[in-house]
């Protein structure tokens, strides 16, 4: 009875969910709440979001390993002709920083519905060029159920791939109409009954074309697979495609043909400095075969 009314979780990287009488709690990790801190009194005084410094020690270690990733993943896409961009934090930062965001630690990828699967069959038929890397389907029963591409031999490092649906061409006022719809529908009851892979695909599948019933390309919205809480859910075809080439780090990467609007629509002002500095995925107390893995990644020897 008492674990009814009282229970702790501590499923995510970044926070502890506490349920007391039936009412959730989340609160983020005491580590974070620490570097949070650090973070904001580094960043005190900072007036141009660009000057605000890189990360440094294992942390910056992460996103290089992470860069070495995404490098291969763009190898693989590129030789097999799949499409995708950069997305959320990894295309704001390429935008803000044309680097990392100083406190993110992974890299978020966009891709068509249609080359989201044909990625999904490639890794299935294995890659023989890249034995070490594989793909998970992270699906939480709660609000998300997407890939990640992942290394066999550490969980510091990994892609998440969201996919998009094309919808026919909106007007701001439809858009807004189809993205709360879109709220209504996936709310976490939407995946209580998501068991496996296939199921959870083939019913996405079935939702989606109820509720896009043509094959027109005038827009594109995310998929119902990851019900991000941002209320505008919908770009026009023209903000996306055709792709153009961003700066991340040392190298060029596709993005969305108008980044300034997608990223707009999502954050708002993404060139304020939010409150929320902290890295959100990775673990850094790196030792052993793991540090050393991750050291080559970042070098570009992996």
């Amino acid at each position: 009875m008492l674990e009814k009314l009282f229970s702790m979780n501590k499923e995510t990287a970044s926070h502890i969910t506490i349920i007391c009488f039936g009412i959730k709690f989340h609160i983020l990790r005491p580590e974070l709440r620490k570097q949070r801190k650090s973070f904001l009194e580094k960043y005190n005084g900072i007036e141009n979001i660009k000057e605000v410094p890189k990360a440094q020690g294992n942390l910056r270690l992460i996103q290089l390993a992470n860069l070495g990733l995404l490098k291969q993943f763009d190898k693989i896409c590129k030789e097999n002709s799949i499409n995708y961009w950069l997305d959320f934090g990894t295309l704001l930062g390429a935008q803000r920083h044309k680097s990392f965001i100083p406190w993110d630690d992974d890299i978020d990828i966009g891709m068509p519905r249609d080359d989201y699967e044909k990625f999904i069959q490639l890794f299935r038929e294995e890659l023989p060029m890249h034995p070490d890397l594989y793909y998970s389907f992270s699906c939480n029963g709660r609000n998300k159920c997407f890939i990640k591409l992942r290394h066999k031999k550490t969980n510091n490092i990994f892609i998440d791939i969201f996919p998009y649906d094309y919808a026919p061409s909106m007007t701001k006022e439809e858009k807004a109409v189809f993205s709360q719809k879109i709220a209504k529908l996936i709310k976490p009851k939407f995946f209580k009954y998501f068991k496996t892979e296939e199921s959870t695909r083939a019913h996405l599948r079935k939702i989606t074309k109820k509720l896009v019933n043509t094959d027109e390309k005038g827009s594109l919205f995310w998929g119902l697979d990851f019900p991000h809480k941002w209320a505008n859910k919908v770009y026009d075809y023209s903000q996306i495609f055709p792709l153009k080439d961003i700066l991340f780090e040392d190298t060029y990467f596709p993005a969305p043909n108008n980044p300034d609007e997608v990223l707009t629509s999502i954050y708002g002002n993404y060139m304020s400095i939010p409150r929320d500095v902290y890295p959100r995925h990775s673990q850094y107390n790196l030792h052993g075969s793991e540090l050393e893995l991750i050291k080559d990644f970042a070098k570009g020897e992996k």
